[in-house]
């Protein structure tokens, strides 16, 4: 699915770092203005399972801490 692009490059010739920091600078500016006016939802990131409880994973130092243990 092809969405329409945010900004177009009317003039010149900018470098890929170029077009990355102009993104960089557009999003920030939008999360701040979503946050002034109360728009802004809490972005929420995907969590990892492999380090919750119960599924039979140990740290990487585990054995250290069984091992000091009395």
């Amino acid at each position: 699915m092809l969405r329409e692009a945010a900004f177009r490059v009317v003039r010149g010739d900018p470098t890929p770092d170029e077009l990355g920091a102009l993104v960089a600078v557009l999003s920030i500016l939008r999360a701040r203005a979503e946050a002034a006016d109360g728009t802004a939802a809490e972005p929420r990131a995907p969590r990892a399972s492999w380090d919750l409880a119960g599924n039979g994973y140990c740290g990487p130092l585990a054995w250290v801490a069984r091992r000091a243990a009395p």
